[in-house]
């Protein structure tokens, strides 16, 4: 009984921590499009015509956007540890007799 009562507040604090890990993206991912919206609409209607190639805010639109996708990555691609992950690994370094 107790140790039922330890999983699921083990599991209701995992579930938690998602929802913010979750929350904060939708978060991140506002400030991101609020930004680069201003800077393309600064970029848009300003002079032009000095600049030759890639348009400067494309730049931090890419690179904001990378990172951005790498959080993305991390809280929906990527799957947490398990206990059979970590019973591997610790067969894999336990010594054969």
């Amino acid at each position: 009984m107790l140790r039922e009562m330890d999983d699921d507040r083990e599991l209701r604090a995992r579930a938690i921590a998602r929802l913010e890990e979750k929350r904060d993206l939708v978060g991140r991912l506002s400030t991101y499009l609020g930004v680069n919206g201003l800077l393309w609409l600064i970029w848009a209607l300003t002079d032009r015509s000095t600049g030759d190639g890639v348009p400067w805010p494309t730049w931090v639109s890419a690179i904001w956007g990378f990172f951005l996708l790498m959080h993305a990555w991390k809280i929906f691609a990527r799957r947490p540890i398990s206990e059979a992950d970590i019973q591997r690994e610790i067969d894999r370094h336990r010594p054969t007799s």
